[in-house]
């Protein structure tokens, strides 16, 4: 099997969910026999230089089309003017239409994922080609700007909000109902987009995990920490509410615990994330060895969609976790089992000190969580699951 993964930017570093997701289904389709061809944007936000990429992605072919995808208020208000959702259209680029037409005149392709909403302006060109293709999409991406609408109080910024959420929904449903299955992350969106594609044939597809070789049972227990990337507005939003809401009622009781955040985008001077207690990193070379020194991870997220690979990667690593429910979507996980779940600043508070003071909860969370990834997220057997999936969407064609 030959096929074309679009996507809409590098997947290098791996520093968050959506390159860990992109990257994880390219090594995985290759390591399992399909030739892959990675056609995408190398965007001047995550741009990888030649070098790099030469050296990560020995396992696939690897076509990029430079963009300045970055947003400008002049952009977007000739998007506004225009009735054009902001999101997308600064991913419309005449010249990848016509590298990735001619790619598809010169070689055969069995199938063509396009790898989230944002590579779905290629869709049109890809039909035409006549050739099978699919969305893998990592969330219902109106969904997370219906949700950070809801919690804004700004009426100018909700309203902005409300619009942006409601043009990506027209336009995720018309990309939904022209393609020829999806292959979603979670169950949730599953359901979601059962709704909006009319009975398009789908499959689940969780970010898989491999099994750590160094699996850890031990912890600190008063030290806490969020790590995600500061250039995605729920993150931003998160750590606010966090700093603001949660981290005074936790220094109360705890006056010696520590928050350490660290993610893509920070900077270890921004005035918006000090605070007592708190040490900012800003952005870290190794996740795993982040994770794995400073304690307990918070996931205090209210606008997320699809599923956030940060908490399977700290079951991986046997690391605790404190999310909230919207946190933990997509994930067959539950309360008390295989992490704590709080959705007040009080109860979020309480878990952390609940966390600190009963050390043989946060064993029992961790011998659970290493067996959920065991039993629903091995990469390899999920991976085998989509090849079948896609010989069986080809032969019924």
């Amino acid at each position: 099997m030959k096929i074309l993964v679009v996507g809409s930017r590098i997947p290098w570093p791996l520093h968050d969910g959506g390159a860990i997701a992109t990257y994880q289904i390219l090594k995985g389709l290759s390591e399992q026999g399909v030739e892959v061809v990675y056609f995408s944007f190398n965007t001047v936000k995550h741009f990888v230089d030649q070098e790099t990429i030469e050296q990560h992605f020995t396992f696939c072919r690897v076509i990029d089309v430079p963009l300045n995808a970055n947003p400008t208020l002049f952009g977007a208000l000739l998007a506004l003017l225009g009735g054009k959702n902001y999101n997308i259209s600064r991913f419309e680029n005449d010249e990848a239409i016509k590298q990735i037409a001619e790619l598809l005149g010169r070689e055969k392709f069995d199938l063509v994922q396009l790898e989230g909403l944002y590579a779905s302006p290629f869709l049109d060109v890809v039909k035409k080609a006549g050739i099978s293709v699919t969305l893998r999409p990592h969330n219902a991406e109106f969904q997370i700007w219906e949700r950070l609408a809801e919690k804004t109080q700004n009426p100018m910024k909700r309203w902005y909000l409300n619009l942006l959420a409601s043009q990506l929904k027209r336009h995720e449903t018309a990309v939904l109902k022209n393609v020829d299955a999806i292959v979603p992350i979670t169950k949730t969106d599953m359901e979601l987009f059962a709704g909006l594609a009319l009975g398009k044939p789908m499959f689940l597809l969780p970010v898989g995990q491999n099994k750590q070789p160094e699996y850890k049972t031990e912890f600190r227990a008063n030290t806490f920490f969020h790590l995600g990337s500061m250039e995605w507005m729920p993150n931003v939003e998160a750590v606010k509410w966090l700093i603001n809401e949660v981290w005074p009622l936790v220094k109360k009781q705890l006056p010696q615990a520590e928050l350490h955040l660290a993610g893509k985008g920070m900077r270890k001077n921004d005035v918006r994330f000090l605070g007592d207690g708190i040490t900012v990193h800003g952005e870290i070379d190794n996740a795993q060895n982040f994770m794995q020194t400073h304690g307990v991870m918070l996931v205090p997220v209210f606008a997320a969609g699809g599923i956030r690979v940060k908490i399977l990667e700290a079951f991986s690593a046997g690391v605790p976790v404190i999310s909230t429910s919207i946190g933990v979507q997509g994930i067959p996980a539950s309360n008390e089992v295989e992490l704590l779940i709080a959705d007040t600043p009080e109860a979020f508070a309480a878990s952390m000190i609940r966390l600190h003071s009963v050390s043989k909860l946060g064993t029992e969370l961790l011998q659970n969580a290493l067996m959920l990834i065991e039993n629903h997220f091995e990469a390899g057997t999920l991976i085998s699951g989509l090849i079948s999936f896609y010989d069986d969407l080809n032969s019924g064609k």
